[in-house]
């Protein structure tokens, strides 16, 4: 929040900054730009830039991602769900309730996890699950930790790993999630939850 804050200041700065307040939020080290340095500013992005890559054979794959904004006060979820040729299973986006980023990408890890298990495929399947968010993988993966009032979902996706979905949590650079982050951004406008099977 501090750095998004401190974004959208700088925004007010007579001189160029070639960084937006989500870049900032993605890359603080793009703070540390002094003047006309584009080229160091072109390195450092291109530094943090990852694609998004197919699973391998047998493997089904999840990106998930957030959106918060801070100004309207709305945060909401998306994801998608694509096989080892990169085609689509199933797709959601949802608004949620107001949260900060941490919070909001557990609850995308939590939703991607309860629709997994209401599909015998997915059951079956290994499947990996990957967000932009390092503290929500982190959380999701430890025995313990995150945010307490969202113990419950920490809970239900620790429990979902032990109780045989066969699941990996991994965090990726946000550059790779492109698609999950399109659904997360539509989720703020949206009323009710949408998801579909494709």
């Amino acid at each position: 929040m501090v750095l998004l804050r401190l974004g959208w200041w700088i925004l007010g700065w007579k001189d160029e900054f070639p960084y937006s307040p989500n870049d900032i939020v993605r890359n603080p080290s793009s703070l540390q730009w002094r003047g006309n340095q584009i080229h160091e500013a072109r390195k450092l992005t291109s530094k943090s830039a990852v694609i998004w890559f197919p699973p391998a054979n047998h493997v089904i794959k999840w990106n998930v991602d957030a959106s918060v904004q801070p100004i309207h006060s709305r945060s909401a979820i998306g994801g998608v769900l694509r096989d080892h040729n990169g085609k689509f299973i199933c797709l959601f986006s949802s608004p949620i309730p107001f949260m900060e980023i941490n919070s909001a990408e557990i609850i995308a890890i939590h939703r991607a996890i309860k629709i997994s298990l209401t599909r015998d495929m997915c059951k079956g399947a290994k499947i990996i699950l990957e967000s932009d968010s390092a503290n929500a993988v982190r959380w999701s993966n430890g025995e313990e930790g995150g945010p307490c009032n969202l113990n419950f979902q920490l809970n239900f996706i620790r429990n979902a790993k032990r109780n045989g979905l066969d699941i990996s949590i991994v965090h990726m650079g946000r550059s790779a999630n492109f698609v999950a982050d399109s659904l997360a951004k539509q989720g703020i406008h949206r009323q009710s939850d949408f998801i579909a099977w494709l």
